[in-house]
């Protein structure tokens, strides 16, 4: 481009005159140089000055733009043909071409496409796509959209409690563009919070245990709704076969084994209050070894302290506070009504109870003391002490308490759990009383995982001074382990009455999640 050339015409035919603007006969194109914003601007104004002049839109040259001169070239003949135009000169007909084309690239650089506006998106594209970021400004480095971290959700709250929400960083990070079919109801369910320190939850449990000529049958139903971090409600429901052998639910038909509300004091939090119909055995003489009559022992005696089990501490009415003094000290008293009827509700019961950890052995002393609510569940010696009127043993109404002492410590390196309790009862209108003890072992994971391996030697409440016939002992041995992920078998051998009885007992557990997840997580 840095050579003189021409177009349409040849060189020897030019005149000087040709170089004006408007002539039939084509121009020469001149040395062509960068070309300078300011020419455009002029030529542009001469068009628009001469369309107001004039009220005629002017003709555009046979060549598509005006010819730009060298540097230090003559400029007369450009001058000459705006003249022109100013003057109100117009073209012949013949000289009057396309519209005007674009201008040729600049020197040294690569010709850039037309541009184009996009055109707009349809509506199957914006479901199917994501918004994408606005370009960065021309002449500026490209920056990336800082975005806050969204809040944490409900359940991100809830299946973790101790996750802290992201504090907004100065430093910018690329953004994350939410897809458009995720609507506005789910976003806004994203930024709720709770202030709760776990899950709702429903839990469904199904026990079936034979021991000799003994069978239970149950279906629990749990549920448990947390309020707030201060406050939750938690329910029981059971339908149990009669004659039960489980300590936890001693009567038979459906019945409410559990409705509370649970709650601290602002500030503090080891401070706890229940207040509802409380399944007391949870609470007081608690034992990790020898417990729970579903997945532990079989026989009653190894499953709660019989001497405070005759004395109310099962399903009852009740208000309990529960103290974690220290660490390793805990405190728990309870008022409840000594019957199991509403009914007959009265606050005339009394259980208080001391725990002290050290190291991994726990030591409770637990004290009762309730009105004889006619269950039937004193020591047996006493039934056969007359009361006058025909009648003997316990009768209604009578005051009683019990002390029970519980110890347990867990020894890692073996897996191995050693248990003992110690019970006394004493009927305090009648004049007697009675005692009741255990020992045993558990191993865990012996076989195969969560598996549990127990043998325990036990004494049920029982006046030796009173007795006829024989020690009411039982020595058992049992394995519980897990079939399927929901379902658990469990085996064991007992040996009752001085040895003079031996029983097999077959057990079968299963446990089901009912909580709706799904709802839950949105």
């Amino acid at each position: 481009m840095s050579e003189k050339s021409s177009a349409q015409v040849n060189p020897s035919q030019l005149e000087a005159s040709d170089y004006q603007l408007g002539l039939v006969k084509t121009l020469p194109v001149p040395k062509f140089v960068q070309q300078k914003p300011a020419n455009n601007l002029q030529q542009l104004e001469s068009v628009f000055i001469q369309q107001q002049v004039t009220g005629k839109a002017p003709a555009a040259a046979r060549n598509s733009v005006l010819p730009r001169v060298a540097a230090g070239g003559d400029t007369s003949d450009l001058n000459l043909g705006l003249q022109g135009q100013m003057n109100g000169l117009e073209p012949p007909i013949s000289s009057v071409v396309a519209p005007v084309a674009p201008l040729p690239p600049l020197a040294n650089s690569s010709a850039t496409p037309e541009s184009t506006a996009p055109a707009a998106p349809t509506f199957n594209q914006l479901l199917s796509s994501q918004a994408a970021p606005l370009p960065p400004l021309p002449n500026l480095p490209g920056t990336q959209e800082f975005t806050s971290p969204a809040a944490p959700t409900f359940n991100q709250q809830l299946f973790n409690p101790e996750a802290k929400p992201s504090v907004p960083s100065t430093t910018p990070t690329p953004s994350t563009v939410l897809p458009v079919t995720q609507s506005v109801t789910t976003q806004q369910r994203r930024q709720l919070t709770s202030s709760s320190l776990r899950q709702p939850s429903l839990q469904f449990q199904g026990v079936y245990i034979t021991q000799g000529s003994d069978t239970t049958a149950r279906a629990r139903v749990t549920g448990i709704y947390p309020l707030s971090s201060q406050a939750v409600v938690g329910a029981t429901l059971d339908l149990t076969s009669q004659g039960s052998s489980l300590d936890d639910s001693r009567n038979e038909g459906l019945n409410i084994n559990e409705l509370y509300l649970a709650t601290s004091l602002a500030g503090v939090p080891n401070l706890r209050f229940v207040i509802g119909q409380l399944d007391l055995t949870s609470y007081f003489d608690r034992n990790s070894f020898a417990k729970d009559g579903a997945s532990q022992f079989f026989n009653p005696v190894f499953q709660t302290n019989p001497a405070l089990a005759a004395t109310g501490i099962s399903s009852r009415t009740s208000l309990l506070v529960d103290w974690s003094v220290t660490d390793n000290i805990e405190g728990k008293a309870a008022v409840f009504s000594s019957a199991n009827k509403i009914g007959d509700f009265s606050l005339d019961g009394f259980a208080g109870e001391i725990g002290i950890r050290y190291g991994n052995a726990i030591i409770r002393g637990t004290y009762t003391t309730d009105r004889d609510a006619g269950v039937g569940d004193s020591f047996l010696e006493s039934y056969s002490i007359p009361r006058g009127n025909n009648q003997f043993g316990t009768l209604l109404n009578d005051r009683e308490e019990a002390y029970g002492l519980n110890a347990e410590v867990f020894i890692p390196n073996l897996k191995l759990g050693l248990f003992g309790r110690y019970g006394h009862y004493e009927n305090r209108t009648l004049g007697e009383g009675a005692n009741t003890y255990v020992l045993g072992a558990s191993l865990l994971d012996t076989f195969t995982p969560d598996d549990r391996l127990g043998v325990a030697y036990g004494l049920p409440l029982s006046n030796d001074s009173l007795r006829r016939g024989d020690r009411p002992d039982v020595l058992e041995a049992y394995y519980d382990f897990k079939f399927l992920d929901n379902l658990r078998l469990g085996f064991s051998v007992q040996e009752r009455d001085n040895f003079s009885d031996t029983v097999f007992g077959v057990r079968v557990k299963s446990e089901f999640d009912l909580t709706p997840r799904g709802r839950i997580s949105q």
